[in-house]
């Protein structure tokens, strides 16, 4: 986005952690006046404020208390926190209090969920009636450099059944317990599978109403797979949640923040499939440097609210997908980054 006709202040909530200073520099490198939000510290003042970009990590008291604050006094929000149950959270409160108020929130704007998202609606695109959707993630082999709010949300989503849309109803999805195999492009390949709790199963029916059926998966080795429902299962229990919270607070991997050659070098893909009748429908994205692609996709769903640029009218949650065009938006990031993607379709035999 290069052209704009309006003044804007962006005020970015955990601007000192590994995806809040990479949003800042391209804030910077846009030339779009930011300012710094210290929720941990009380300071929730967002009176200059268009659209606030949540990058602190869904699972502290402070995010909750700035994004409420925003919506209630009009300003946008988009927040890039990867829990599902948070990201529920937004979107229950941003219909309360956004639809009033006109502020408009997009949630799971990170690489996860929102190049789920924008591959699932690129791929509906080739379906006459798409009815089901596979959303499946890959850290294409490669070490992976959790940020510490990442750390967080995976703990937090090891309590959660609800991981799955079956037939127009949530339903529960134990993290490990389907296994699908996901048509990765090269140089990843096709991959097995497990079902993880994900954003998808939220914003997907937003913007493609007609679809019953949405599940998601991280790729991984069927060892792994069980012991991720082992943790799973240990995380539903009192114990055994205080247990995994007091390793997750003394674990200090990596002991030093990821170099940027590091995260340079990782990874990633994601792959989505949307069936209709006879059709299959398959959009894939890949690239390097997961917090590069998270951070463009903030700033870029950022702008937009900012700016008005494509954002619809009123206020209230929004699917990825719902402010701006999927395919639009995806050229826009592997003009810009890293990331590269396409799409194609089959016509399925008669069984």
């Amino acid at each position: 986005m290069t052209e704009r006709t309006v003044v804007m202040q962006v005020t970015v909530l955990g601007a000192g952690g590994t995806v809040g200073r990479r949003i800042g520099s391209l804030l910077d490198a846009d030339q779009v006046p930011w300012r710094r939000l210290d929720a941990a510290a009380g300071d929730v003042d967002l009176e200059v404020s268009q659209v606030l970009i949540g990058a602190a990590g869904g699972d502290l008291e402070g995010t909750r208390r700035a994004v409420t604050a925003a919506l209630q006094s009009g300003i946008d929000v988009v927040d890039v926190d990867r829990e599902a149950g948070h990201l529920r959270w937004l979107h229950a409160l941003a219909a309360d209090v956004g639809t009033s108020s006109g502020a408009r929130l997009v949630g799971g704007a990170g690489l996860r969920w929102a190049v789920g998202d924008l591959l699932a609606g690129v791929a509906a695109e080739q379906v006459p009636e798409p009815v089901t959707v596979h959303v499946a993630y890959t850290a294409g082999g490669g070490r992976r450099h959790l940020t510490p709010g990442e750390r967080r949300a995976e703990l937090a989503a090891l309590g959660q059944d609800d991981g799955a849309l079956v037939e127009g109803r949530p339903v529960p999805e134990p993290p490990g317990g389907r296994r699908r195999l996901a048509w990765f492009p090269r140089p990843v390949g096709p991959s097995h599978a497990a079902a993880v709790p994900a954003g998808e199963v939220i914003t997907v029916p937003r913007h493609l109403p007609g679809v019953r059926t949405v599940h998601s998966y991280e790729a991984m080795a069927g060892w792994r797979a069980e012991l991720l429902q082992a943790r799973a299962n240990l995380a539903r229990t009192d114990r055994g949640r205080r247990w995994m919270e007091r390793r997750l607070a003394t674990d200090r991997r990596p002991a030093r923040p990821a170099r940027p050659a590091e995260l340079a070098a990782e990874r990633w893909g994601c792959v989505a499939e949307v069936v209709g009748g006879r059709t299959l429908g398959r959009a894939w994205a890949y690239g390097h440097d997961p917090v590069e692609v998270t951070a463009r996709l903030a700033v870029a769903f950022g702008l937009r609210l900012a700016t008005g640029t494509l954002a619809p009218a009123g206020g209230g949650p929004l699917a990825p997908s719902e402010l701006v065009a999927p395919g639009l938006l995806l050229d826009e990031l592997a003009d810009t980054g890293t990331l590269r993607w396409s799409r194609s379709h089959t016509i399925l035999e008669d069984r």
